[in-house]
């Protein structure tokens, strides 16, 4: 693979990382006394959660299907086997990444999980939501940079050059499929907070 699709992803991740810490201040999830660190069994879960859920199942199949109808990457075609590929290796990617997030991330207790912010206000939760992508509780509750969420977003787009075909290898797309793995948490973080507001609208 070359080089440069090592130098661009991480250059860019690391720039997206720098940049949410020389933010100001993020106040933790919730009072530094009341956060728990998450046990390694929770941990363990959050990664087979964010594998077979039916939240990520679901997203799955609308991606791959997606990706189908406008045929990325071409070499798969629009047949069902290429629906099937495509939701195989959005399953690889997913495993791969979180495994790497949360077990990276555990050397110095970084917290993958996405906390609800408590805060009032759409902006105030939005802009929350949007800045723990880069963002994560460390053992103590103190919102520090997500490396091992920025590593593993970094390295499992390079492991999965070894097996993509020829047009999805080259620096841009890997580039570009490090840049969707962030808006991917960005849209999922918004979800987590304003998910129990919907359901309970919903409700009514």
């Amino acid at each position: 693979m070359p080089r440069l699709t090592w130098f661009a992803s991480i250059c860019l991740c690391l720039w997206l990382t720098a940049l949410a810490g020389a933010q100001p201040p993020v106040p933790p999830p919730a009072a530094t006394s009341s956060y728990v660190p998450i046990p390694p069994s929770e941990r363990l879960s959050w990664v087979v959660e964010g594998e077979v859920g039916r939240r990520t199942l679901a997203v799955g199949l609308l991606t791959s299907g997606s990706k189908t109808v406008i045929n990325s990457p071409d070499e798969w075609g629009r047949a069902w086997g290429g629906l099937g590929k495509r939701f195989l290796q959005r399953e690889a990617d997913v495993a791969i990444s979180n495994t790497i997030e949360a077990s990276l991330g555990a050397v110095w207790g970084e917290d993958p999980r996405y906390l609800p912010s408590n805060r009032h206000g759409a902006w105030p939760r939005i802009s929350y939501a949007l800045k723990t992508v880069f963002l994560a509780p460390r053992r103590d509750g103190h919102l520090a940079p997500a490396w091992g969420r920025v590593a593993s977003n970094v390295f499992n787009n390079v492991i999965e050059n070894t097996w993509l075909p020829p047009s999805m290898t080259t620096p841009g797309p890997t580039t570009v499929r490090s840049l969707n793995g962030f808006v991917g948490r960005m849209a999922g973080n918004i979800w987590d907070e304003f998910e129990p507001d919907l359901l309970r609208w919903l409700g009514r």
